[in-house]
């Protein structure tokens, strides 16, 4: 294993003589220097203390590195010496109960905005929650709903449509020749698309 004598570190506190935090340069560095010096995957009485010292660092800093490369180590896969800091420290996130989005009407959500105002939170949230995965965001046409009568209109129409001279003989539909036909179901609509936001598990509106 190649030893590396020639390390650029950080500045360190003239207080303390300890680092606030090891770039990986040096994590890697002080490793291999470690594994220079282990003899069968162990260490030598002091050789984690002269580590610490050469590196000014504290010594179950060391220590603690060393550790965790012992099981890759034997296994033959490559130790990751980086830190585990991001994401264990620093201000812990609020939660909020989106719950209560389950009882706002569809068309009062239909922006973020109308969303953040209606929970009481900032739109920032929202839109990191939407990033998240804890709503969602749904778009879609308008699709009325036919009702009984409606269809029973509609099928009441189709009747009429069939020529009554035929009925008798072959039966045929009139030829229709007069008639002009539109998909009257958008014919009154103002929106061709309406968004909502909604939670994962709840039902799409159509």
């Amino acid at each position: 294993m190649l030893r590396i004598d020639h390390v650029l570190v950080p500045s360190v506190s003239l207080e303390t003589g300890k680092r606030k935090d090891m770039i990986l340069e040096v994590r890697k560095a002080m490793y291999q220097e470690l594994l220079a010096r282990s003899k069968n995957g162990r260490l030598g009485k002091n050789d984690t203390k002269e580590v610490a010292a050469r590196f000014e660092l504290g010594l179950r800093s060391v220590q603690v590195l060393w550790q965790r490369g012992k099981v890759p180590l034997a296994e033959g896969i490559p130790v990751d010496v980086a830190s585990r800091k991001k994401g264990r420290s620093g201000r812990k996130p609020i939660l909020v109960d989106l719950e209560p989005l389950r009882n706002i009407e569809l068309k009062d959500r239909t922006t973020i905005e109308d969303v953040a105002r209606h929970l009481g939170i900032s739109i920032g949230k929202v839109q990191r929650y939407l990033k998240q995965g804890h709503i969602k965001h749904h778009s879609n046409s308008i699709k009325p709903f036919l009702t009984d009568p409606n269809k029973k209109a509609r099928l009441q129409w189709c009747v009429d449509m069939v020529d009554p001279n035929s009925l008798h003989d072959d039966p045929r539909f009139k030829d229709l020749f007069d008639h002009v036909f539109i998909d009257e179901k958008w014919f009154f609509l103002t929106h061709k698309c309406e968004n909502y936001y909604l939670f994962p598990d709840e039902d799409e509106p159509h």
